[in-house]
């Protein structure tokens, strides 16, 4: 019978050799139950996803977060909070204006509309209305005064043809992320930077790649949102 540390050898190279894996596959390689491979890892330190029901598993040394917090291994999510209600805190903590669920769904590539309803009604949120929907803001009144402030001072999405100007503050913004996660989406590329107060579409972020023929890596027909 393997002991407990050739088990903890083991789990941990198997995550290495893959990046992430599900808790089914790690059950396999240990021999042993969901609750004694949690707590073999327990001390090595781990991260489980905040999509597909925390089913996957990563080292705490293994992903590369972004300057939100998230990094994606395909289409598996982990978040430096962990879970995805404290994710969405965060992000809404973080954003100068607040974020709606579709910017926050875009940015997560998970539907959160659910969540952010049981935040609010948890107090952990605040909200008001946008739109024909709600832009979630902090729950401390002073940031939250100031995030619908801003909101408020920022133009909606303009409609299809109406696009407003490109400007070069939105530009810069836009190849800066471009350089930061070049395999990202225009759609989540425009959710993060909409979240920091720039009116950036994935209209935008499509201009300023035709603009300066940045390459696509073969994603042109998913940017076409």
């Amino acid at each position: 019978m393997q002991s407990r540390d050739e088990i903890a050898r083991a789990l941990v190279e198997a995550i290495r050799k893959h990046e992430m894996l599900p808790i089914g596959d790690l059950c396999r390689v240990a021999g042993r139950s969901p609750l004694t491979v949690w707590r073999i890892l327990k001390p090595i330190g781990y991260y489980t996803s905040f999509n597909f029901n925390a089913r996957f598993y990563t080292l705490r040394d293994i992903p590369c977060f972004d300057r939100d917090g998230l990094w994606f291994c395909r289409d598996v999510g982990f978040s430096s909070q962990g879970s995805l209600t404290r994710t969405l805190v965060a992000l809404v903590e973080a954003s100068p204006m607040g974020m709606t669920p579709n910017e926050l769904s875009a940015l997560l590539r998970v539907r959160v509309q659910n969540q952010l309803f049981h935040l609010f009604a948890q107090q952990k949120l605040g909200r008001t209305p946008w739109g024909r929907g709600h832009v979630y803001l902090s729950f401390d009144e002073e940031k939250q005064d100031e995030q619908a402030r801003l909101r408020r001072s920022t133009p909606m999405t303009p409609a299809a043809g109406r696009e407003s100007p490109l400007t070069d503050a939105e530009t810069i913004a836009i190849l800066a992320e471009l350089v930061r996660a070049p395999r990202a989406s225009a759609r989540r590329l425009a959710a993060v930077l909409s979240g920091r107060g720039l009116a950036v579409t994935a209209q935008k972020v499509l201009a300023v790649i035709e603009r300066y023929e940045l390459p696509k890596k073969g994603a042109s027909r998913r940017w076409k949102s």
